[in-house]
């Protein structure tokens, strides 16, 4: 049986599922996954995958390398991991097939010639690319097109049966939340998601609740969110607690970028409102006046965002839209072919 090994810097609690899930199916399609990092967080979501938990040292990770002798190495990692650079290197000399899995370059700093050229070169040293999108294409050069694989990126929801979840009545009552609509923030609190829009935007709405689940609220925050009656703070939440939150959703937002939560609005049926600028990848399911609204400023982002709620019809018809797409566009089937072609193509074709 072949072996991929997925070298990764900290694995988050969402990325564990989805590497539970690929076990599972790399297991199914005669490949053995396993997983090395430097940190796996702890949430009480429990890697059925082999991993290890390994700070980075080249040394170590060289060693790791001998001991399980891979045949394919998918490298999830910064450049400032520079543990990159040797890793290669040493891949590259005792035959081991290197995937680069990233956005092509810093999404950030676009137009960073340097940081750019650096981006290309490590492309160049790898057997084959994964990227997130079919728009993320462009950030690679034209002579790696050829071993470039799509992923699109998205979260694993195998584990979810929102049937669970259908009383949205008895859950607000739960939580005592009593706004007939509700507008989720989920996140960790990061000044360019712009969070803290949503309560200057809403605040003492009287129909209107804003939720907010997360890390790393500060102090102040959490004054500006105690001192109105229709914003609600529940701390950090995963699993069935962050399930229940999603379930009472009528619409999400993290005005300033938004990300793989977008993935999971839509798996919750919920339209999303976000403001103009940089996003994540994920931002290519978003279809603007379909799916929710892309707002030009925080005015038109208010707007948007009352109407959307008071429109019982254009919600429903919205909620449709993201289902469709969240189905048919962003699904774990399409994570993994992206994946699964990658290992392939280096292994040299169908086995």
């Amino acid at each position: 049986m072949k072996k991929i090994l997925l070298i990764s810097n900290p694995v988050f609690h969402y990325r564990i599922k989805v590497y539970n899930d690929f076990y599972k199916r790399f297991l199914q399609d005669g490949y053995h996954f396993s997983v090395l990092s430097n940190r796996f967080q702890k949430t009480g979501i429990r890697p059925v995958f082999p991993h290890r938990q390994l700070p980075f040292s080249f040394v170590a990770y060289i060693r790791a390398l001998r001991r399980q002798r891979p045949d394919v190495v998918i490298l999830f990692l910064h450049l400032k991991d520079i543990i990159i650079f040797p890793l290669i290197a040493y891949c590259r000399i005792h035959g081991i097939k290197v995937i680069y899995w990233n956005h092509g370059i810093n999404i950030r700093t676009p137009h960073s010639r340097l940081k750019n050229a650096v981006f290309h070169a490590v492309h160049d040293r790898c057997d084959a690319l994964i990227t997130y999108s079919e728009e993320m294409r462009r950030n690679f050069t034209a002579k790696n097109q050829s071993k470039l694989f799509v992923a699109n990126n998205t979260l694993s929801f195998s584990d979810v049966n929102r049937d669970c979840y259908r009383d949205r009545h008895a859950i607000k009552e739960k939580l005592g939340i009593k706004e007939k609509h509700v507008i989720l923030c989920v996140s960790r609190f990061l000044a360019y998601k712009k969070p803290m829009l949503l309560a200057e935007l809403f605040a003492d709405v009287p129909d209107v609740a804003v939720v907010y689940v997360g890390p790393d609220y500060s102090a102040e925050a959490l004054q500006i969110i105690d001192a109105h009656p229709n914003l609600y703070y529940f701390g950090e939440r995963y699993g069935e607690q962050v399930n229940e939150i999603f379930a009472i959703g009528d619409v999400f937002s993290t005005p300033g970028h938004i990300g793989l939560a977008l993935n999971e609005a839509f798996f919750w049926g919920l339209p999303v409102v976000v403001l103009q600028g940089i996003h994540a990848p994920e931002i290519c399911y978003m279809k603007d006046g379909v799916t929710g609204f892309i707002a030009e400023n925080a005015r038109q982002l208010k707007e948007q965002t009352l109407a959307l709620l008071r429109d019982e019809v254009t919600l429903a018809r919205m909620r449709r839209q993201v289902n469709t797409v969240f189905e048919q566009e962003i699904s774990m089937d399409r994570m993994y072919s992206g994946f699964y072609k990658a290992v392939q193509y280096v292994l040299g074709g169908k086995r």
